[in-house]
């Protein structure tokens, strides 16, 4: 799926841009050139960025575990 339509960068190159050390939206444009263009899909740049480097949930508190137990 596409996340900047203007530079046709797709999740997976931006994923691989935070794997490779990106961690703020600024070192993302650098190495994709996502958000270069409307600007439009900044939010969901930051937006991935922060789901990428949030902690792992605990999965004690997941409702899988809760119908499990």
């Amino acid at each position: 799926m596409l996340v900047c339509h203007c530079r046709v960068v797709s999740e997976r190159a931006v994923d691989a841009a935070i794997s490779a050390g990106a961690r703020d939206p600024r070192s993302v444009v650098r190495a994709t050139h996502a958000g270069t263009g409307c600007g439009g899909c900044l939010a969901s740049l930051r937006a991935r960025i922060e789901q990428a480097l949030a902690p792992a949930a605990d999965d004690a508190g997941s409702p899988a575990a809760a119908l499990a137990g």
